[in-house]
């Protein structure tokens, strides 16, 4: 059986990881295999942390065809302002994902940050408290506790972004600052709204007042989750919400800028799927038809995504408008509303995670050696290839080319429109896609078949077991994209739980 302890225990051993990696680290700088203790530390934390979930999910389906679990953080059941955890199968995945994509991507950072530098332990514990936040954000079983966990999430995203303190990241950080908090005002004005309804911000006892809405309040309640969809959407970058997000991904260090993309920006998709369809309902279930307005900004966002990504020169830049366009991607998925919808967004999710945050690390490792821009990277291919190599795989998975995982990502996303009537929007979605695949192949001309600038030979000055998590996420977009079964039947038991089936 499971008890508010199994569910507070991962997030709780991450917050107390942060607070102790600060004296481990000037505990490791004293060594000279520095390197090695902070990998050790890093590693000892999530395999007690991934202990914990795994824990948690064996104990959840050791029962066949579970129901979802609300539990209360104390006593005061009969509260509305009660504080709950809600385990179901879909928190459960989203939470193994968090564990799993945060380790490859410290990993990562541990090789490119100078961990013997005076602040690199403060940037790796926000990273673990970030890490914490989302965990706490899926699991949350109320509308106010998943504010809190995400509102902490972005106040870590923007230390992350910040960290190399020069006039571009602070500039770019109060940007994203800015749009947070605008986002966070809709999202409280449209909670007070739900509370004054319902009477609660429990999600399913304010799924089950909003099946039973009354006339006199649709009104009102539409007015609630439209304030509280556009403040999600502002942080999900959505069209024409997107603004902060090319600046905050290109101003912030690559290991920042992979986990950000690879789980805040991903993550962001799971509070849609949570409000929209677990809460609101599909249109026929619900009072309210969410798929129209959806479906026109899931097209916007796909068709000026790419677009900004094809005239850009910066290639971090570049990969940070993919990231844009993604998120129309994603939406088609939630548009659907059916189990092939959900069951693409949420393998979206995983494969967008994972390709997003390889192209990341392969930009850092180009910028950490003075590479920034198209014409830099110019005959690179024959100097840096394994770097190269990488930066093309994930332009490739993200541009949905086979066998990497994202053609059947979005193989999954276009079929899922065909059968739920939303054909105009595959067909947005397989253009836009052939152009990511024009500019990606671009890229692949200009590194492998332009001549380089320089004669030069490049020594590689960062240590090369930075290229450990690199494979790893190469690996992963691979066999994922050869056996997306893997991936499927983790995300079954979400499908047989959905609310309208």
């Amino acid at each position: 059986m499971i008890d508010i302890i199994d569910v507070i225990l991962p997030i709780f051993m991450l917050i107390l990881a942060a607070i102790l990696t600060i004296p481990v680290f000037k505990l490791a700088n004293k060594s000279k295999y520095h390197n090695a203790v902070t990998i050790t530390w890093f590693l000892l934390i999530f395999v007690v942390v991934g202990i914990s979930v795994a824990n948690l999910s064996l104990t959840y389906f050791s029962t066949d065809n579970p129901l979802a679990l609300n539990l209360n953080i104390n006593d005061m059941a009969s509260s509305p302002f009660q504080s709950s955890f809600l385990i179901d199968a879909l928190s459960i995945y989203m939470a193994i994902i968090i564990v799993a994509v945060s380790i490859v991507i410290i990993i990562y950072g541990v090789f490119f940050v100078n961990s013997a530098s005076r602040l690199s332990g403060r940037y790796f514990a926000v990273m673990l408290m970030l890490t914490a936040a989302l965990l706490g954000a899926v699991l949350a079983g109320d509308l106010l506790t998943l504010f809190i966990f995400w509102e902490i999430a972005t106040v870590a995203a923007a230390f992350l972004m910040m960290f190399r303190k020069n006039a571009f990241s602070i500039n770019a950080t109060m940007k994203y600052l800015i749009m947070v908090i605008i986002a966070s005002a809709f999202v409280l004005f449209g909670l007070s709204l739900v509370f004054g309804i319902t009477g609660s911000l429990n999600y399913l006892t304010v799924s089950a007042a909003v099946s039973t809405i009354s006339s006199n309040n649709l009104p009102m309640l539409i007015i609630a989750f439209v304030f509280i969809a556009a403040g999600y959407a502002i942080e999900a970058a959505i069209v024409p919400f997107h603004f902060w997000l090319p600046d905050a991904y290109t101003a912030a260090p690559a290991p920042s800028a992979a986990l950000l993309s690879a789980l805040v920006d991903q993550g962001s998709y799971y509070i849609l799927i949570r409000i929209l369809i677990y809460i609101i309902l599909p249109p026929g279930q619900g009072p309210i038809d969410w798929t129209i307005m959806l479906s026109i900004m899931a097209a916007l966002t796909m068709v000026l995504g790419n677009l900004f990504a094809l005239v850009q020169n910066d290639i971090k830049r570049l990969i940070a408008y993919i990231c844009v366009a993604d998120v129309g991607y994603n939406l088609i998925a939630i548009t659907c509303v059916t189990a092939l919808g959900l069951t693409a967004n949420l393998y979206f999710f995983l494969i967008g995670g994972l390709t997003t945050a390889l192209a990341f690390m392969a930009i850092g490792i180009l910028n950490r050696h003075g590479f920034k821009t198209l014409d830099d990277v110019a005959g690179l291919g024959k100097k840096m290839p394994l770097v190269c190599i990488a930066l093309i795989i994930a332009g490739l998975s993200l541009a949905g080319v086979p066998p990497f995982g994202g053609f059947m990502a979005k193989y999954l996303v276009f079929t899922a429109a065909i059968e739920a009537n939303y054909v105009w929007l595959a067909v947005i979605g397989i253009i836009t896609s052939i152009l990511q695949t024009a500019y990606i192949f671009r890229l692949v001309n200009i590194m492998f078949s332009k001549p380089a600038k320089s004669n030069k030979q490049i020594t590689f000055s960062m240590n090369k077991k930075i290229f450990i998590p690199i494979f790893i996420m190469i690996a992963a977009i691979f066999i994922l994209g050869l056996f997306p079964d893997i991936v499927l039947q983790l995300i079954q038991p979400v499908i047989n739980q959905l609310p309208f089936l």
